[in-house]
């Protein structure tokens, strides 16, 4: 069983190997498209229509206006949608799905611009369309070559590239995204400020620079937040002593409890202004080579809180 999937795995990443290739004019003149068009029209059906769902619902995140329309509705009134100059968007593996061929030509003659996105380098929805692009895979995952798998992942990660681009044709995808994600943690982490969810006051744990270990396990247990900031006097940060560090020195044999914090304290680390979003916060906190879950708060030089993940993470709504 694991052979057969790490097979699988090797075949898709082959499949990505292969659409990059196809990252080309064709794909920047379709973003183009898209980034302009007064409305997005994406279709397919089966498999194929879950993925033109996935990319209308992810250019509605970035407010690019975009909905699906089943093939076959839109051959039975639901066309009146269209608009002259909307872009059509028209999934297809094989691209000889007759529904879709007709829908494309449909489209096409109440003046909107089509796209096909497809497998092969010829087809009739191809053929029918003003604009193709190629999500091109070896074969299926399964032994039987059947399944949609590779397919529907590779046209998947196409829809994808081409809302990254119009996101960076448009600009300001953050803003975009505050609006339309009134809740949940993307909307968190974009409305929310530092300053709103830290711990601060009488909630900061802290040890002055040259304490001993003794008073920062002190700190580490009444404050319950897995970390002591390390200042001087003048509240300018030190350091800071995560379990992790105490959890090392034990390791090495380091007597704890009569040792001075800085010799256990990690110098410099990462902090945060307390004015930055909590989005900012968890890119800090991720994009590291080693991950970390707690962050010191500065402001105007200051220590003023710290802020951990499980922090952010409460927040979703």
């Amino acid at each position: 069983m694991i052979g057969t999937a790490l097979a699988a795995l090797s075949s898709q990443q082959a499949a990505l190997e292969l659409l990059r290739a196809e990252v080309d004019g064709a794909f920047v003149s379709v973003v183009e498209l898209l980034a302009a068009s007064p409305m997005v029209i994406t279709s397919g059906i089966g498999k194929s229509g879950i993925i033109a769902r996935k990319l209308a619902a992810t250019l509605n995140s970035i407010s690019v206006p975009a909905v699906f329309l089943h093939p076959v509705e839109a051959a039975h009134g639901d066309s009146g949608l269209l608009k002259q100059g909307d872009v059509v968007v028209l999934f297809s593996k094989s691209g000889e799905t007759p529904e879709v061929v007709r829908f494309a030509a449909q489209a096409r003659g109440l003046g909107c611009t089509t796209v096909a996105i497809v497998t092969r380098r010829r087809s009739l929805l191809r053929e029918q369309c003003d604009h193709a692009l190629i999500a091109p895979i070896e074969r299926e995952l399964d032994s039987h070559n059947i399944l949609p798998t590779a397919s529907t992942t590779t046209a998947l990660i196409l829809a994808d590239l081409l809302v990254v681009g119009v996101s960076v044709l448009r600009g300001d995808t953050a803003e975009g995204l505050r609006r339309t994600h009134p809740q949940g943690m993307i909307g968190a982490g974009l409305r929310g400020l530092v300053r709103d969810v830290m711990h601060s006051n009488d909630e900061l744990p802290f040890v002055l620079y040259g304490a001993t270990m003794s008073e920062a396990l002190v700190q580490l247990t009444s404050k319950g937040l897995g970390c002591v900031c390390v200042c001087d006097p003048s509240g300018t940060l030190r350091g800071i002593i995560t379990d992790g560090d105490i959890r090392r020195a034990v390791q090495h044999g380091i007597d704890i409890a009569i040792s001075p914090v800085n010799e256990i304290m990690t110098s410099e680390p990462t902090t945060i202004s307390s004015g930055a979003t909590l989005h900012e916060a968890l890119i800090q906190m991720e994009q590291r080579h080693r991950q970390i879950g707690v962050l010191p708060v500065i402001e105007a030089g200051v220590c003023v809180g710290v802020l951990r993940l499980h922090d952010i993470a409460s927040l979703q709504v």
